[in-house]
């Protein structure tokens, strides 16, 4: 549903904010506040303009949360149902004003792109000079031509201050990188890199041009033999927080190993591949 044009057409009208739950425990806990105390993967809400008054139900999805009674809504009416949301609000500001992406870590933003199979784009420069950056970036990625198509993250020079270490074609030197990950999002390539001071029309047409070039190597994965791939190859990518969910909402993740246990199970949980 999330990659059919018009879903992705209704969204535009809303502000979308992915939790990164297995990043940050703020996150968990907006997480458990919208499952009445449970915590799992993710969670689905439709939040009025103060970011508090909730104006649909909760579930692991829209079609659970639009929904009314039990059941779940087809794709059809999951798009009906913001559509009407959406006209009971109208835009306010400036798309320049927009709040840029940016992830917790390098590490985080490079495996994300991998699952997406988008570029990155790093944005390496002083600490004061960031909010002018991100002024500078903000009508690049607000715009029709690239909204959409990468994920954009700053650099924090003391979390992330080894980043150059997993990507080929790297420096040390600031300026905005854009970055093909590999499979796995353990490493990448730089494909090209830009002056801080580069214009927005001039980081635009670099960004369109890499972009489409990589979507002529770039071949679809295929879920289930990526994610055995990956299994085979001993990938692991450690979370910030602890891996696992706690669906009995006592407050403890219920480790489970594979399947098998159930509520409370004292298995040992099992990391998931990257992009699983």
């Amino acid at each position: 549903m999330f990659s059919q044009k018009e879903f992705i057409d209704v969204s535009r009208k809303f502000v979308c904010v992915r939790l990164e739950s297995y990043e940050s425990k703020e996150h968990q806990d907006m997480v458990r506040k919208f499952l009445d105390g449970r915590f799992e993967n993710t969670a689905f809400c439709i939040l009025a303009p103060d970011g508090e008054t909730q104006l649909s139900g909760t579930g692991r999805g829209p079609e659970q949360a639009l929904r009314r009674g039990r059941g779940r809504l087809d794709d059809e009416n999951v798009v009906t149902k913001l559509e009407t949301y959406a006209s009971d609000y109208r835009t306010k500001g400036n798309p320049d004003e927009m709040v840029l992406q940016d992830f917790h870590s390098f590490r985080q933003a490079l495996n994300v792109a991998s699952a997406d199979q988008r570029l990155l784009v790093y944005a390496v420069g002083p600490e004061s000079a960031e909010e002018k950056l991100r002024q500078q970036l903000r009508p690049v990625f607000a715009s029709k031509e690239i909204i959409g198509l990468f994920h954009l993250d700053f650099a924090d020079k003391e979390k992330d201050s080894k980043w150059t270490s997993t990507i080929r074609k790297s420096s040390d030197r600031d300026g905005i990188y854009v970055i093909r990950a590999d499979e796995f999002g353990q490493s990448g390539e730089v494909l090209e890199r830009l002056d801080l001071a580069t214009d927005p029309k001039t980081i635009t047409g670099h960004l369109l041009a890499t972009n489409l070039a990589f979507s002529l190597l770039e071949e679809r994965k295929d879920y289930a033999s990526h994610v055995s791939g990956g299994r085979r190859e001993g990938i692991h990518f450690e979370n910030g927080m602890p891996y696992g969910e706690d669906r009995d909402g006592d407050g403890e993740i219920d480790h489970r190993g594979g399947m098998g246990k159930g509520k409370g199970g004292k298995g040992k949980g099992k990391g998931r591949t990257p992009t699983e």
